[in-house]
């Protein structure tokens, strides 16, 4: 990958720094100072595997400072705590990054950034720009329809760290699209006369079909009048290869079900009222919070699309009885294996 200009991540971390090659500060504010780049990190010890998939990926584009070593430094910029991520334009304005910590998205996030807010396109090229991202807008815009391009604008300022917007001029009534390439779905608002039309299209569209299961989403999810589908398991490689095979099964029941991940090392506590034993992970489990009622996926099967699609019919077809409370001795000893 390669950036159009000099851009920079930089990882203020704590004392655990063995495995990270840090920058002095004469050269860090060299980095982000004469109109560079620069999204500057700091990091915890978690952030350390996905920190290294980046590195390897775009090395000019990389640095780290210990805030062991440097704390005045990292607390000029307002870091108390980790992992934190600033980005700075070039231009004297510094940005919280608020996405995932995983290389891929870190890396997106800097090529968005880098790009104009609203990218101009044309018939030739808006093919590669729709597929350019994880999450991509492209709005058809009449001229006639000013007000529609100010609105449009106006979204993109405030979503450009988490989509990218582009925009091409069109004879034919005003239309936005919203594409989520991370799961191949696409939607489509034409009637924008509704002032919060394209706040509710870009809403829908970063919904993924599997989500994270956090503290802060939990009321979100818990509220939806959905049963859930949890998957819990410790490696984000893990999670996302379960999210790979599951995203049919979880598209084919989105209008019943919500499937999500969850993150044993962070939400672990979350298993056990689940009815999964500690230590069984990967592991899967489906609850219905409206009438309380808990289904633990069996211990000694395969957690894969195909088997959790049956799984599920068979609760639908009242197959498989609510979880009494209690659990059994074989459930407290095996876990599953990897899909």
């Amino acid at each position: 990958m390669e950036f159009k200009s000099y851009s920079v991540m930089i990882s203020l971390i704590t004392a655990f720094s063995s495995a990270w090659e840090h920058t002095a500060d004469e050269e860090f504010r060299r980095a982000i100072g004469g109109h560079n780049h620069a999204l500057v990190a700091s990091a915890s010890q978690a952030l350390e595997p996905e920190w290294t998939k980046a590195a390897e990926l775009e090395k000019k584009a990389l640095m780290s400072i210990n805030c062991a070593s440097a704390p005045s430094l990292c607390e000029e910029f307002g870091i108390i705590s980790y992992p934190a991520l600033r980005f700075f334009d070039g231009h004297g304005k510094m940005t919280n990054y608020r996405g995932p910590r995983r290389a891929s998205s870190i890396l997106s996030y800097m090529k968005r950034a880098i790009r104009p807010t609203v990218t101009a396109l044309d018939s030739e090229k808006i093919s590669a720009f729709q597929s350019s991202d994880d999450y991509v807008v492209i709005a058809r815009i009449n001229p006639q329809d000013p007000h529609v391009k100010v609105a449009y604008d106006t979204l993109a300022s405030q979503y450009h760290d988490r989509l990218s917007f582009g925009s091409e001029e069109t004879d034919a009534a005003s239309t936005v699209s919203c594409y989520n390439n991370r799961d191949g779905q696409q939607f489509n608002v034409a009637d924008l006369t509704p002032i919060d039309a394209l706040s509710k299209l870009i809403e829908t569209c970063l919904e993924p079909v599997i989500g994270d299961f956090t503290r802060a989403n939990e009321l979100k999810y818990l509220q939806a009048g959905k049963s859930l589908v949890f998957y819990f398991a410790a490696s984000p490689n893990d999670r996302d290869v379960y999210i790979d095979g599951m995203r049919s099964v979880a598209k084919m029941y989105k209008e019943y079900l919500s499937f999500v991940t969850v993150d044993v090392d962070e939400y672990g506590d979350l298993a056990a009222p689940l009815g999964i034993a500690p230590g069984t992970f990967p592991a899967l489990s489906v609850q219905n919070p409206m009438y309380g009622q808990v289904f633990p996926y069996p211990s000694q099967k395969k957690i894969t699309a195909e088997a959790v699609g049956a799984f599920l019919m068979d609760i639908v077809q009242g197959k498989v009885q609510p979880w009494d409370g209690t659990m059994s001795a074989e459930d407290a000893g095996s876990a599953h294996d990897e899909l």
